[in-house]
């Protein structure tokens, strides 16, 4: 491959590895995207002497002033996100200006440029992907970037050496400059594959410093993962159609769990079976107004959490206070018994939700990481919500939470449900009167905006029905009956009410309409309801053993109060097949993804203790703690020796590594040697051998030329003859030149007359 086109190749290689990088954290729009990658395709054809490299470099002093005006409009944009600092319009610039610069690539200076932006790029991309599509992004990045760099460097030296140097001599010096540029003996595929291993040994190298280097780093201070992904739906307010709509495009994975009654199953299929109906309860509000669901902040409905602490460490587990019922003992395992223990891992929520699922009655946090800053605990919200809040650790008292953090960057933790569903309950049911004033005023609570018609409605489906949860199936069974599940949604602005034209004049949207219409009919019947957002089902991960649950189920239902039995889980929405089947290219995928996010992007401390003891553990280490105990297992046998083969392969490599130099030298000069056309290295290398001995040598930083205009005027017998030469050993060994076999024998005969003057 000529030089020139391999240095073209591996810079737009390089930049293509980091805009490619960048778009996999998805924080490019498409348009942004398809822009970008018609700028790299246009400028591939921006070469010198093109037709579009012309225009481009008429078009200069435009481009020049787009980028300014890029420059303040980018500013701008920062300026008026403050408070909240939004640095993306930043990121547009810089993708700007790379593909501005790969457009004007002319001299070494431009590709540096190109080289900066796309290393600008790519620490972007490293601030913001959580995704294993990175990892392979990074490992490409840096063999690129090795290519890259000395090629980089390679031209840097032919410019200097036959341009800028030679700037005054004869143009011939230039003409020779651009025969090394389009010359294929500069580089080769024996360049690209050492210099591929480089690569690899410093990748490898950097992921053992990242591995066993202590980390002080984002992870070592923040404990946690980095998350940037919302979605509508779980903060204080809830306007219909925004959430509820599954599409099978939202592929973003929210939160992972591990179930061991589910992982207990005897196959797949059931597993998956069970895991379709899994309803992973997340935020709840109890007012509704207009067109949108709130929460009234009742200090009756605050969800009310009872600490227990049960040991030594910094763990810290908390009990639903249940008003209608006497508490079990706190930290009693009769009090579980019954329930669905779940490991819960939020992935890609900036909302601090502690999802699970419903009904939640325990919530259990982790130890805090050994050398985090930050930790996570659980606060009661309204209405049985529970939410998740960062705190800062404490160094004096690991069990201080006052240090609060705004910021959430996801967590894990154990949590323990009953099932709220509603074909569950059974038995007797009780008046409302039953309870305190005012305790279910929030849920029976509806607008005045609803026309007495929706109250006649409510009354018709549930006529000469008393129980709470007879009305319950009454009404799911109309709304299933009637109305149908569609998200093309469609609008009469007639009717003020979205629920109301969803009833009488639509009778055709997605879950939010049927949990909203459920609610406000069974309200109308007098049965307190609280509408609920999360997720429904998963996908089951049989390499990991995970449940995975991805943004396209979210999902809208009802909890409707039956009485001494409690809240149950009211679904109207009929029922969507929903696949929850991975194949194994899937799953492959999704633990790549959770190896990347648990030991790259989480990567702290702790972990490291972790694979320390591993390690131990491996090398027939018995202490199950961080450090061996003095009465560890001594090495085996086989370990031993393959300890001791390792000692002396490096002792061997180390002693002799100077004869391995002097071989790969002896096969380097046999391999030139064989080659006729470098006969002339031969001569003139052997005469710079001679002229050395004489107290003549070259300098490392001289050019040939430069060497002989010096000796020249030291004076020279055959000074003619050096220049001729100088000027085939130039040709040959930097352009892409072949001399007759005469030529190369009479310059022979001229070398031995060459010598230093007396």
């Amino acid at each position: 491959m000529r030089f020139r086109v391999a240095h073209k190749t591996a810079t737009f290689l390089l930049a293509a590895t980091a805009i490619f990088t960048l778009a996999a954290a998805s924080v490019l729009s498409p348009v942004t995207l398809v822009l970008v990658i018609l700028g790299v395709g246009m400028a591939w054809h921006a070469d010198t002497g093109s037709r579009l490299g012309a225009w481009v470099d008429r078009a200069t002093p435009l481009l020049n002033a787009m980028v300014l005006v890029f420059l303040a409009f980018a500013v701008f944009q920062v300026g008026r996100s403050f408070p909240e600092v939004d640095l993306t319009p930043f990121l547009g610039f810089v993708l700007f200006l790379l593909v501005v610069k790969l457009c004007q690539r002319r001299s070494n200076r431009d590709y540096l440029q190109v080289f900066i932006m796309s290393f600008l790029v790519m620490l972007a991309a490293a601030w913001m992907a959580t995704s294993v599509v990175f990892m392979i992004g990074f490992g490409l990045y840096v063999l690129l970037t090795t290519w890259t760099l000395i090629l980089f460097h390679l031209r840097r030296e032919i410019e200097d050496n036959y341009i800028v140097r030679h700037s005054t001599e004869s143009h011939a010096e230039q003409v020779t400059a651009t025969r090394v540029l389009n010359s294929r003996r500069v580089v080769g595929l024996s360049f690209f594959g050492m210099t591929g291993l480089v690569a690899l040994a410093v990748l490898l190298g950097s992921s053992l410093v990242f591995a066993f280097v202590p980390r002080v780093g984002l992870g070592f201070i923040l404990g946690g993962v980095r998350r940037q992904v919302g979605i509508a739906g779980f903060t204080d307010e809830v306007k219909l159609g925004m959430h509820g709509s599954i599409s099978s495009d939202n592929q973003t994975v929210v939160l992972r769990s591990q179930i061991p009654e589910i992982a207990a199953l005897a196959s797949d299929s059931d597993r998956e079976r069970a895991i379709s109906a899994l309803y992973w309860r997340g935020t709840v509000y109890d007012a509704y107004e207009g067109s949108q669901w709130l929460r009234s902040r009742d200090e009756k409905a605050r969800t009310r959490l009872l600490p227990s602490r049960s040991s030594g460490d910094t763990s810290r587990s908390y009990a639903l206070a249940d008003p209608f019922a006497v508490n079990p003992p706190l930290g009693h395992k009769a009090a579980l018994q019954g329930t669905i223990e779940q490991t819960v891992e939020i992935v890609a929520l900036t909302h601090p939700v502690a999802f699970a699922l419903d009904r939640p009655v325990f919530f259990e946090s982790p130890p805090i990481p050994i050398g985090s800053f930050t930790a996570i605990d659980f606060e009661g919200r309204w209405s049985d919500e529970v939410s998740l809040r960062m705190f800062r650790v404490n160094p004096a008292d690991p069990y201080d939470r006052r240090q609060a953090m705004s910021d959430f960057m996801g967590a894990r933790y154990r949590v323990f449900s009953r099932d709220g569903g509603a074909g569950n309950v059974q038995g007797p049911s009780y008046p409302s009167e039953q309870l305190a004033p005012g305790v279910l005023d929030n849920y029976l609570r509806v607008p005045p905006t609803l026309t007495p018609r929706v109250a006649a409605l409510a009354k018709q489906i549930t006529a000469g029905l008393t129980s709470p949860a007879a009305k319950v199936q009454a009404v799911t069974d109309w709304l299933k009956r009637t109305h149908r599940y569609t998200t093309n949604l469609k609008r009469d602005e007639s009717i003020a009410d979205p629920v109301e034209d969803f009833l009488f004049a639509e009778k055709a949207g997605h879950c939010e309409y049927f949990a909203s219409a459920s609610a406000l009919l069974l309200r109308l019947a007098g049965v307190p309801t609280r509408y609920v957002n999360g997720f429904l089902g998963g996908e089951w991960n049989a390499m990991r053993g995970t449940i995975t649950v991805r943004e396209n189920r979210a999902h809208s239902w009802v909890e409707a109060y039956l009485g001494k039995n409690g809240w149950a889980r009211v679904d109207a929405t009929p029922s969507l097949s929903r696949p929850a089947h991975m194949g194994r290219l899937r799953q492959l995928l999704d633990s790549a993804e959770l190896f990347w996010g648990r030991w790259v992007v989480e990567y702290s401390a702790s972990q490291q203790f972790l694979l320390a003891q591993r390690l131990g553990q491996k090398l027939g280490l018995r202490s199950p703690g961080y450090l061996p105990s003095r009465g560890a297992t001594p090495l085996t046998k086989r370990q031993a020796l393959a300890l001791a083969a390792l000692v002396i392969a490096i002792v061997l490599v180390v002693s002799q590594r100077k004869r391995f130099r002097r071989w790969s030298r002896r096969g380097a000069g046999l391999a030139q040697e064989a080659r006729a056309d470098q006969a002339i290295v031969r001569i003139y290398q052997a005469l710079l051998g001679r002229l050395s001995a004489a107290g003549l040598p070259r300098r490392p930083s001289e050019t040939p030329h430069e060497y002989l205009a010096r000796i020249r005027e030291s004076g020279l017998e055959g000074g003619t003859s050096f220049a001729r030469l100088t000027d085939a050993y130039a040709s040959v060994r930097y352009g892409d030149v072949q001399l007759p076999a005469e030529v190369v024998v009479q310059l022979r005969q001229d070398a031995n007359q060459i010598r230093p003057t007396q």
